[in-house]
């Protein structure tokens, strides 16, 4: 009898964690391209992964303000020199300690030709690192940075060990890392993980899946179906239906301005700055604004989102005006207008499309035929990254995270960038000395003037601020939008 008890219990037990087990299911455009190393990549999709598998020395939060994350505190020694104390008794998932010497390796790793290879190396700057204890790091900068701290936020940091043992290749199969979770098993269409169990920061859940899947319409119907609790990079035509299906909308913004960057690197008519101008006068965008984006944001004035830092509320956008694109393409040469080609990648939101559909139709008013060419995330990110774009044009951002610093989004609009679409050497001297101020004020002040150059040099079409729409089942709690990552360890799902 005794035996049957213990057998009933021991089902009950059983069943009972099996039932109250809790899996988290979102539905992300992609998994890596690049691999699961965290430095060879910033950009989407490696935003919605890698930052559940590794910690950075901070977070920042929607305000731009930097957060403790492996760093509990720190700052400025002088204008050159920040030093960050770091949290005790952090673990990577192979049981190595954290300590200020695990994250001083990779800070001067960047600086090996094979570190400096990687996007992270472009996106925050040479820089030196050592270790004053074990909890006390110093990191010293060649130039003065008043935005170091937020800007560390993008150096998520592997196990250094683990690093030396396998190397790159072997971290796509096994990342080793300070997050929230590990990876239990990656597929083609889906990433598996569960809690890390020497993690410093317990999740709710029990269990995460990231799913790949490519069309945002394809998210929006895996949510509705209950094939997955949140579906990311949504659109505003969706508000109605995710709010009709008892699912909720959240919307927000992005830090960035979403724009035809023209390459001017490459010989064409984009080399114009008549050109550049007219093209901006040609598009609609307040209609764009309006009828595609249901108003949620603004349009923009130029290379600055309207919650960043240096931002000129003064400064206006290009006006609607055909008349005066025709006549500066006259001037220019081009009376009976041009063909271009852009480059877009899939698997964006699904309102990406209808934008540069609705730029393509202003243009042809002016007789300029644009071409948008949809190309994998791959082929993409190679253009970013070694050059290799065939057209003249690109869709992409000005993105300002993760400081809300405008200038950050310079660092791959400009000539600074390794491999640049768009040089201009006229700016280069102010924006140096921008970047090199570490008085805010002085600082907010450049880099309006900085902003205001690129505004009127018409590096791109600028359109609007980046919206951001992600859809939840009811049962998912503590969901925010914040800049660079989605907080999964907060985040808990109802049975």
């Amino acid at each position: 009898m005794l035996q049957f008890v213990a057998r009933v219990v021991l089902a009950v037990l059983v069943l009972g964690s099996t039932v109250e087990a809790k899996t988290l299911r979102v539905a992300i455009p992609t998994l890596p391209s690049l691999g699961l190393n965290p430095l060879a990549a910033t950009n989407l999709p490696t935003l919605y992964t890698t930052g559940v598998l590794f910690d950075a020395l901070t977070w920042v939060d929607n305000g731009g303000i930097a957060k403790p994350q492996l760093a509990e505190s720190w700052s400025a020694k002088d204008e050159h020199t920040w030093v960050f104390k770091l949290r005790p008794g952090v673990m990577f998932s192979d049981g190595e300690p954290l300590t200020a010497d695990s994250i001083a390796f990779w800070i001067n790793f960047m600086e090996t030709p094979e570190g400096a290879a990687w996007a992270v190396h472009a996106e925050i700057g040479s820089l030196k690192a050592r270790a004053i204890d074990p909890l006390t790091l110093e990191v010293i900068t060649p130039v003065p940075n008043p935005f170091l701290p937020q800007e560390l936020s993008l150096l998520r940091v592997m196990s250094p060990s683990h690093w030396k043992k396998v190397g790159a290749a072997g971290v796509y199969a096994s990342p080793v890392g300070t997050g929230p979770f590990v990876m239990e098993k990656l597929e083609e269409r889906k990433m598996i993980l569960k809690p890390a169990p020497k993690g410093w920061r317990k999740p709710i859940v029990d269990g995460l899946e990231l799913l790949a899947v490519s069309e945002a319409s394809q998210r929006l119907a895996a949510l509705l179906s209950n094939g997955a609790d949140i579906a990311v990079q949504l659109g505003p035509d969706d508000v109605a239906t995710v709010e009709s299906a008892n699912t909720k909308m959240i919307a927000g913004r992005e830090p960035a301005v979403i724009t035809l960057s023209f390459i001017n690197v490459k010989d064409g008519p984009q080399k114009d700055v008549r050109v550049r101008q007219a093209l901006n006068y040609a598009v609609n965008k307040d209609a764009i604004v309006k009828t595609i984006l249901g108003g949620f944001v603004p349009v923009a004035s130029g290379p600055a989102p309207s919650v960043a830092f240096g931002f000129d509320p003064q400064m206006k956008p290009y006006a609607y005006d055909p008349a005066m694109a025709k006549k500066l393409l006259a001037e220019a040469g081009y009376p009976n207008g041009f063909k271009m080609v852009a480059e877009s990648y899939t698997g964006t939101s699904n309102y990406t499309a209808f934008v540069f559909q609705q730029v393509a139709a202003d243009l042809a008013k002016v007789g300029v035929t644009l071409e948008v060419r949809s190309v994998p995330v791959g082929k993409y990110a190679r253009g970013i990254f070694s050059g290799d774009w065939d057209g003249t044009a690109v869709a992409i951002d000005y993105n300002t995270s993760p400081s809300l610093d405008a200038l950050r989004a310079f660092r791959r609009h400009s000539c600074s960038w390794p491999k640049p679409w768009y040089c201009d050497e006229t700016l280069t001297p102010l924006l140096n000395k921008a970047l090199q101020t570490f008085d805010i004020d002085q600082r907010r002040e450049l880099t309006k003037q900085v902003i205001r150059h690129q505004r009127d040099q018409a590096s791109a079409i600028f359109i609007h601020d980046q919206p951001r729409f992600d859809a939840l089942s009811p049962k998912v709690k503590n969901y925010r939008i914040t800049v660079g990552y989605i907080p999964y360890a907060e985040l808990d799902v109802t049975n």
